[in-house]
């Protein structure tokens, strides 16, 4: 058969035809050499993408901890502060009770205005 077309068939047509035939060729290799191209981009694409999410990750849980330390740090000084206030309340409360038991305890508590030991007694508070 192939003696039959060369026979009928002039050579510049066979050549133009091995000629199609290899950039057919050609062309297929350089479609598949672009697709697998792409395919590494997109692989590439989705490593880059995974290493930035877990980098986003870890700086928000760096952040969330550093937020829940400080939270607890507040709570401490939130209950140190009140336990201090606490103190001082009672405190207070006690000399409170002291310096109305002293002035009940004053001669003539019957009497009206103040006297020089109700005046002393005030002033040692300050």
């Amino acid at each position: 058969m192939l003696a039959f077309l060369m026979a009928r068939a002039s050579k510049p047509i066979i050549y133009a035809a091995i000629a199609l035939g290899a950039l057919l060729l050609a062309g297929l290799g350089f479609w598949r050499g672009f697709a697998a191209i792409e395919r590494m981009q997109d692989k590439a694409i989705k490593v880059a993408v995974a290493l930035n999410n877990a980098q986003w990750q870890a700086q928000i849980q760096a952040a969330n901890d550093k937020a829940k330390a400080e939270r607890e740090a507040q709570a401490k000084q939130a209950e140190e502060a009140s336990r201090q206030a606490a103190e001082e309340i009672s405190r207070l409360t006690n000399e409170n009770a002291d310096l109305e038991r002293r002035n009940r305890d004053l001669p003539n508590p019957d009497a009206c205005g103040l006297d020089a030991d109700r005046v002393r007694l005030l002033n040692e508070k300050r």
